[in-house]
């Protein structure tokens, strides 16, 4: 957002200086560089220019009176509120000073961070000078609207402190999360609010939170016995808004249907740059309109399919970093993504819990069975069989005898690996999963090449400052 005169003449520069350059980018793409990539850079670039002509238009309407700013009621949107009011009203940030007998660069210091530092009388003081019409329940007198408040409330509804400081607190708070922060505390309850419908006030009163989450997931189903089932499904009913979020941030992909044959999408995936990789499978996929979401945080579930409005988006969320993990689970959630094509609304949820067990699911064993076979070549089951005859049956012998049967057959050890250990957990055999860790091979982070692909395609002004805000944090990694 454009605050002051001086960033209206910088931003205009940048968007002169974009203009330029892309008039001048050759429309053939360099040889080391795939088509469907260069276009992916040249679509982020358009964006980033139509997001810059939007700010300076927004920036243009206010200052005309054309923008009407003076009625407001979200919390979220209030330090925003607050300085497009400033531009409406014809004052500058030394205007608004004088009028609050301060400094300049205190109003600076306030606009600049979005009153993160701002106590909650202060607000009141920049509301009445610029006479803006805030709802009194907002403020809430006599009320505990602190950060730590937030943070208890939040544990009371499953959200760890740990999640809320990492995803939801703004940054001056997840800083130094015990100090009071008025400001900090609404805009973290006003986000809140965003993606589970708690009222603001309720963080700040005694009413007891919701716990219900099926609805905000868009299935209710069975969780695993020892998962913590308010943390699972809050964190879940957290993944799908941000699902739906990216989204309406990619509303010019294609929506195609997507192939149930493994040896056809193994095709697809090799004739993009020749290499069966989790690059060119995510490629394939976002070729096909399936947006995909890569997360890190701990716990809950380690892949999603939601279809939302016909649209559909996966969300990935593997602990482990080794690349055929992440490409079978991609696969797995795009076989989830085929199913009930003329259903507008979908739900696929593996809990991690559940991954290990989910044999009597007749959708989980299509979509492993699909996974393998793309990954090796349609035949996955009878690569199974040979592993288990190479190791006369014994569990102990497989991680010798996985080895063998991938250099025998010229298939990789990692993806055979993987799919042994998901063979044996859907016919309640013992886990193998440690073993077939240890024959992961290591490379680039499938989660930063899955955020990367992400980003470009993103058009971050189809949201609002919040929703940027939550969908970016959330593609932070595990920042502490």
């Amino acid at each position: 957002m454009i605050r002051n005169e001086r960033q209206y003449r910088i931003t205009k520069a940048q968007l002169e200086k974009f203009e330029r350059g892309f008039a001048a980018r050759s429309p053939t793409p360099p040889p080391d560089i795939h088509p469907r990539i260069a276009q992916a850079q040249r679509d982020a670039i358009s964006s980033q220019m139509d997001e810059l002509r939007e700010e300076l238009a927004a920036y243009d309407a206010l200052q005309s009176g054309r923008a009407n700013v003076l009625e407001l009621a979200s919390l979220d949107e209030l330090p925003e509120a607050l300085i497009k009011a400033r531009i409406a009203a014809g004052l500058t940030q030394r205007d608004l000073a004088e009028r609050l007998q301060m400094k300049e660069q205190q109003v600076q210091r306030y606009e600049a961070t979005n009153y993160a530092r701002a106590s909650l009388e202060r607000i009141r003081e920049v509301t009445a000078a610029l006479n803006v019409h805030v709802r009194e329940e907002v403020f809430m007198p006599g009320a505990d609207v602190s950060v730590r408040r937030v943070l208890s409330r939040a544990a009371s509804a499953g959200l760890s402190k740990d999640f809320v400081t990492k995803r939801i607190l703004p940054r001056a708070s997840r800083e130094v999360p015990e100090r009071p922060g008025e400001a900090d505390a609404l805009r973290a309850a006003g986000s809140l609010n965003r993606i589970y419908g708690w009222p603001p006030a309720t963080f700040f009163s005694n009413v007891a939170l919701p716990t219900s989450y099926a609805g905000l997931m868009g299935a209710r189903l069975k969780l695993p016995a020892n998962a913590s089932t308010r943390f699972t499904e809050a964190y879940a009913s957290y993944a799908r808004y941000l699902a739906g979020l990216v989204l309406r941030a990619t509303p010019t992909l294609p929506v195609l249907a997507i192939p149930t044959a493994s040896n056809e999408v193994r095709a697809a995936i090799l004739a993009i740059r020749g290499d069966l990789s989790f690059a060119s499978a995510l490629d394939y996929v976002w070729s096909l309109g399936v947006a995909v979401l890569p997360l890190c945080d701990k716990g809950a579930f380690h892949g999603a399919t939601w279809r939302i409005a016909g649209r559909n988006v996966v969300v990935l969320k593997q602990g482990a970093r080794f690349e055929a993990r992440w490409l079978h689970d991609l696969l797995h959630e795009l076989r989830h993504g085929a199913e009930d094509p003329d259903a507008s609304e979908l739900a696929f949820i593996d809990y991690e819990a559940l991954a290990r067990d989910n044999g009597s699911v007749p959708a989980e064993t299509t979509a492993s069975l699909f996974a393998g076979d793309v990954t090796l070549d349609g035949r996955a089951e009878e690569l199974a069989q040979h592993c288990v005859n190479e190791a006369s049956g014994k569990i102990e012998w497989l991680k010798s005898a996985v080895p063998r049967v991938a250099a025998a057959h010229g298939v990789p050890v990692d993806a055979l690996a993987n799919y042994m250990a998901y063979r044996l957990a859907m016919q309640g055999a013992s886990s193998w999963w440690g073993a077939a860790t240890n024959l992961q091979k290591t490379g680039a982070d499938p989660w930063e090449v899955a955020r990367e692909r992400l980003l470009l395609r993103l058009n971050l002004s189809e949201l609002d400052d919040t929703e940027r805000a939550l969908l970016l944090r959330a593609l932070e990694g595990n920042t502490t």
